[in-house]
């Protein structure tokens, strides 16, 4: 995700300037400070915290560490850009926001979907009602982890990474759905654990059932042991007057990637024997705020306007808050065989 990252500090520099690099590996600190630039190399972080003048950091480290490393650096009174998941716990996600208010800095979580230009555009429609009340949203996160990182790689064992699919990669659409249909008041979810790659309760196969606040209903599926599959990220948004659905993103794109959306409404349809099926035509990407076409240079130039402003993110950390009820709900609602309350959470 640092590398993810990068393109943003390389290209904006007039908005955003990568002053200096952390990492526990130092050779691997030395090297991406040299792709950024950049001279200030540290192997501890609270040392450059206390050493170096800098108004901000980005954290994308293990999710273990993010808790510590959120608090330590609101305390120092540093705005805060925090990879995804917030934290391990609801508590330490609480503690986290908490923190940051306390300290008055800027805490957002980049969750990258929302910044798509295609992302943008649906919420424009849902925001004008093009797909009348929404009944149904449906999400998906398919991907083999084993063909991407190394088998003894931390992002397979629950202890570091707070869990396994759902907290690491179904947590991408669940936000993105969020974003678009509001918060969810109750979950039902099962979570399975298929390949011996998983360990400490990992899970690599998970399904929920999500009911939001306003009566819409959700499925959603993720896998990270799949073969084969058409797609890695797909959602679909069901309407009393519409449907939107997202294409498989271009074959050489990031797995973190979907495609254009696509929509059919009753407003575009030709006559009233347009087919069951509807004619779907792609949606007009406005570009909003964004500054082009890569989420990730999207998310870190919005943290950067929200640093100038003092305006709040829209992935703020007390937001997201929400959708960490959503990842919790579904891990104790599968430990349990109850659907939960997310009130309770």
């Amino acid at each position: 995700m640092a590398y993810a990252h990068l393109q943003a500090y390389l290209k904006f520099p007039e908005k955003i300037k990568l002053t200096a690099v952390c990492d526990i590996r130092e050779e691997a600190a030395k090297t991406y400070a040299q792709a950024a630039s950049v001279h200030s190399v540290y192997t501890d972080y609270e040392q450059m915290l206390n050493k170096e003048n800098i108004d901000a950091v980005d954290i994308c480290t293990i999710h273990d560490q993010h808790k510590f490393q959120t608090i330590l650096a609101a305390e120092a009174g540093k705005h805060i850009l925090l990879e995804k998941p917030m934290a391990c716990s609801m508590q330490d996600c609480r503690d986290m926001v908490k923190a940051t208010e306390k300290a008055n800095v800027i805490y957002m979580l980049a969750q990258v979907l929302r910044y798509l230009p295609s992302s943008q555009a649906v919420l424009n429609l849902m925001e004008e009602k093009e797909l009348g009340s929404i009944n149904a949203v449906q999400g998906d996160s398919i991907l083999k982890q084993s063909m991407i990182l190394p088998h003894d790689h931390w992002m397979f064992d629950g202890d570091r990474a707070g869990g396994g699919v759902l907290i690491t990669l179904s947590i991408h659409i669940i936000d993105l759905l969020r974003y678009f249909i509001g918060d969810v008041k109750k979950v039902s979810g099962f979570c399975k654990s298929n390949s011996p790659l998983f360990i400490n309760g990992a899970e690599d196969f998970s399904t929920a059932v999500l009911e939001f606040k306003n009566g819409t209903i959700g499925n959603i599926f993720g896998t990270l042991s799949t073969g084969r599959t058409p797609w890695n990220i797909r959602y679909m948004i069901f309407g009393d007057s519409g449907t939107i659905y997202s294409n498989p993103p271009p074959i050489k794109k990031s797995h973190y990637q979907i495609g254009d959306a696509m929509v059919s409404s009753k407003k575009l349809d030709i006559d009233e024997k347009t087919s069951r099926r509807g004619e779907f035509i792609q949606i007009n990407q406005k570009p909003n705020f964004l500054e082009g076409g890569d989420p990730f240079i999207n998310e870190v130039i919005h943290f950067a306007d929200c640093c100038q402003t003092d305006e709040e993110p829209i992935s703020s950390g007390k937001d997201n808050l929400n959708t960490m009820k959503i990842i919790f709900g579904i891990y104790r609602s599968s430990q349990t065989n109850k659907s939960i309350n997310l009130s309770d959470v």
